[in-house]
C-alpha cells in the first residue's frame, strides 16, 4: 500500500510539469507543402457538329470535327480523342452500334467522327470529347438533337393535296370551256391548243392562242 501511494504522488507530480519539457512527436514532423491546382492547359475547340439537328428517317447525322490546341493556343498532333454517345435515350452510334470512336489528331490537331447516325429516339442529347496527350487531358460536350422529320412529311403531303386541288380545277375549267364552245359551234367541243403540265414544283397552264 505504500508503494502505492508513493507511485500516485510521483505520477501527480508529473502531471503538474510545464508540458514544454516533455517533446512532442508532432513537431518532429514537417508540414506538408500544400498541394497546388493542376493546370494542364490542353483545350478542346469545337470545329463542327455542335447543336446541330439529325434526322431520324434519313439516318443522317453532322459529323463532329473538334481541334486539340496546347496552352500556347497551339494545335496538337497525336493525341487521342474519344468521342462517346449516351447509353440511353435520344443519342447516336457509329457504324450503327458502337458508343465510342477513339481518333488520333492530325497534323492541324483536329479529329473528326465516321460513321455516326441517329438512333430511333427523338429529343437532344450531348457527345461526350475526351482528348489525352502526353499525361494531359481535356473534356467537351458537343450537343445535338434527333428530329423524325415530321416537317418534310407536311411539306410533301401539302404539295400533294395543292396538286389535286389544281388538277380539279383544271378539270372543272375544261369541261366549262367545251360546254361553251358547243353551244357556240353546235358541234363537238373545242380541243385545247396547248397540253396542261403539272409538276410537283409548280403548276403551268398552256391556253389557245
Amino acid at each position: 500500500m505504500r508503494f502505492n501511494s508513493q507511485l500516485a504522488l510521483v505520477l501527480t507530480a508529473a502531471m503538474l510539469l510545464p508540458s514544454s519539457i516533455f517533446p512532442q512527436q508532432n513537431a518532429l514532423k514537417p508540414a506538408l507543402p500544400p498541394v497546388p491546382p493542376t493546370t494542364d492547359g490542353l483545350k478542346i475547340v469545337i470545329i463542327k457538329g455542335a447543336n446541330s439537328t439529325n434526322s431520324i428517317l434519313r439516318k443522317f447525322a453532322e459529323q463532329p470535327i473538334v481541334e486539340i490546341r496546347d496552352a500556347d493556343d497551339k494545335p496538337v498532333a497525336g493525341a487521342e480523342v474519344i468521342f462517346q454517345t449516351p447509353w440511353s435515350g435520344p443519342g447516336a452510334a457509329f457504324d450503327d452500334w458502337l458508343r465510342a470512336l477513339v481518333v488520333q489528331t492530325g497534323p492541324d490537331g483536329r479529329a473528326a467522327t465516321r460513321g455516326l447516325a441517329p438512333n430511333n429516339e427523338e429529343g437532344p442529347f450531348n457527345i461526350k470529347v475526351m482528348a489525352n496527350y502526353q499525361g494531359k487531358s481535356a473534356v467537351a460536350v458537343i450537343p445535338q438533337t434527333n428530329v423524325l422529320g415530321k416537317r418534310s412529311q407536311n411539306v410533301t403531303s401539302n404539295s400533294h393535296k395543292n396538286l389535286w386541288i389544281a388538277l380539279a380545277v383544271l378539270g372543272a375549267g375544261a369541261i366549262a370551256a367545251g360546254g361553251v364552245a358547243a353551244s357556240r359551234g353546235g358541234g363537238s367541243p373545242a380541243a385545247i391548243a396547248n397540253p396542261v403540265t403539272i409538276t410537283s414544283g409548280g403548276i403551268t397552264v398552256g391556253g389557245p392562242r
